[in-house]
């Protein structure tokens, strides 16, 4: 696996490349203590030999540059544009574009923004098509009134039974998936510079007083690309049925991964893979 530094106005972006395949994707990972090896490490070795897999790790994420002033209205149009600079410098006229929660909110924007570029759409348990926040009144207290968000991730950062907990009460629905790896890796980007802050300038951008933002189930019918939406049967952060209803917009499917959660993909990477090839390969 190749890595490379990607220098856009926004900062620098850390990217990891995987084969040198005719049909190119890129991977876009969710927020929290996520990172693109987080999210897609188990994915990228599992395309065949036609694929070119980019997955690059996100302003304020991993090995990439981490901003101080992302969270507002602005906050995905940043990321957006950063994608379209990052696919210039990568020579990628068009490509597949995938996205996790945060990434899928991120990939629709793009895809909605510069459709003429993406080959096909792959939202994986995506934020922006839910209608309501969760907890209502009170996240919005806690987002915006609190910084707990900083302290839950220095709670996490120094519990290796508070990590276990959240992996398996959020994101892996096969608590056997649930590795020491999985785990270490998941402390790691917890107690990495600007980790919390990250976390909060999404959410702060993405709940609001107006209510959630983006929310682009109104906008779907626009895309012309090939689209398939991916859910994670348990997930509690984007319901199945959220999911579902944005792919009957889009006049497409959804493809629900058995009793999995939020991290789908990390716990089925052979079935998003097939899902792909099987469309674009």
């Amino acid at each position: 696996m190749e890595e490379l530094d990607i220098i856009t106005s926004r900062g620098n972006i850390h990217v990891y490349k995987q084969g040198n395949g005719e049909k190119k994707i890129i991977l876009l990972h969710g927020s929290g203590c996520d990172s693109a090896m987080l999210s897609w490490r188990e994915v990228m070795g599992k395309f065949s030999d036609k694929f070119t897999v980019y997955a690059p790790d996100q302003l304020g994420y991993g090995k990439s540059d981490k901003p101080q002033n992302m969270a507002g209205d602005s906050f995905y149009d940043i990321h957006i544009e950063t994608l379209r600079e990052l696919a210039d410098s990568l020579g990628l006229e068009k490509f597949a574009l995938a996205g996790l929660s945060m990434g899928g909110a991120v990939a629709m924007g793009f895809a909605l923004r510069y459709g003429e570029r993406v080959a096909a759409l792959f939202p994986v348990d995506p934020w922006g098509i839910s209608e309501k926040i969760p907890l209502g009144k009170f996240s919005l207290w806690y987002i915006h009134k609190t910084d707990l968000t900083l302290k839950q991730f220095r709670w996490i950062a120094n519990s290796r039974f508070m990590a276990k907990w959240l992996a398996s009460y959020a994101l892996i629905g096969d608590k056997k998936n649930i590795t020491d790896e999985i785990i270490d890796e998941m402390l790691e980007a917890c107690r990495a510079d600007g980790a919390g802050k990250a976390m909060q300038d999404y959410q702060r951008s993405s709940c609001t007083e107006k209510g959630v933002y983006p929310y682009y189930v109104n906008e779907l019918r626009k895309l012309k690309m090939p689209v398939m939406f991916i859910s994670g049967e348990k997930d509690d952060l984007v319901p199945k049925e959220d999911v579902i209803r944005a792919a009957k917009v889009v006049g497409t499917e959804a493809r629900i991964l058995k009793n999995c959660k939020h991290w789908s993909v990390k716990e089925m990477p052979q079935e998003f893979c097939d899902i792909v090839e099987n469309m674009i390969g």
